[in-house]
């Protein structure tokens, strides 16, 4: 099972971060985004699992391109 639980997050991450008002939904019901999006019913443990490791890798991506911005920043006051 932990297997599909990784598949889910991945097809649900890559088809939130391609579509910004899917995301925003995503953010206010995202219960009924990962079912609509995944076309199933999940048990409810299930469910808010796939949810709390899609909200962690939404919230791990956007660090990191933070981060990524910050460095460019950097590299310019240090003329590299």
């Amino acid at each position: 099972m932990s297997q599909n639980i990784t598949e889910y997050v991945q097809q649900i991450v890559s088809k939130l971060t391609g579509d910004n008002n899917l995301l925003e939904k995503f953010k206010k019901d995202p219960a009924k985004i990962v079912t609509d999006l995944l076309g199933i019913q999940l048990d409810g443990d299930i469910l808010q699992t796939v949810i709390k490791a899609v909200q962690g890798k939404l919230n791990l991506e956007e660090i990191t391109q933070n981060a990524g911005g910050i460095l460019d920043k950097l590299k310019g006051v240090f003329g590299k």
